[in-house]
């Protein structure tokens, strides 16, 4: 199996898993007692399924990428590279998106304070992470042999 492929079905089971999950049990829920508030005994597992659904498949994809790069040649991680700096600056461009109308929505004061801020903070975090991984991402490229050769060639 391809790599990308077997990382597209890592990332895509949990998440499908849990949209399922999730949904149905809110589905059932909500059709059960409507107008009622979803209790913390479901909210409560639904959040760490979440953080489950994020955590288990970054762990895999890491180990995954690991083994990739271990048997890969020159060409190949520099496309690899290549290929998660332009994701990682769409995903700068998409949180940063997020992050805007965060900001949007506390000025128009849609959203309580007590809600917003949190949830900014986190909006925040992500933003500096994408940042953080691309700067590194961009100077390991930068350091490598065959992207100084290639300069040179240019």
């Amino acid at each position: 199996m391809k790599f990308e492929r077997k990382v597209l079905l890592i990332l895509l089971c949990p998440a499908v898993a849990y949209a399922w999950c999730a949904g149905g049990v809110l589905f059932w829920y909500i059709h059960a007692h409507p107008g009622a508030p979803v209790p913390r005994w479901i909210s409560v597992p639904i959040f760490c399924l979440f953080i489950l659904t994020i955590l288990l498949p970054s762990f895999f994809v890491r180990r995954a990428a690991r083994k990739q790069a271990m048997i890969e040649g020159t060409e190949e991680a520099h496309l690899r590279r290549v290929r998660a700096i332009k994701g990682l600056k769409i995903g700068l461009i998409v949180w940063g998106v997020i992050l805007l109308n965060d900001i949007r929505m506390l000025l128009q004061r849609t959203i309580p304070w007590t809600v917003a801020i949190p949830g900014s903070v986190i909006v925040l975090l992500m933003v500096v992470g994408s940042w953080v991984s691309l700067r590194r991402l961009q100077n390991a490229e930068a350091a490598s042999p065959e992207a100084k050769q290639r300069q040179a060639l240019q």
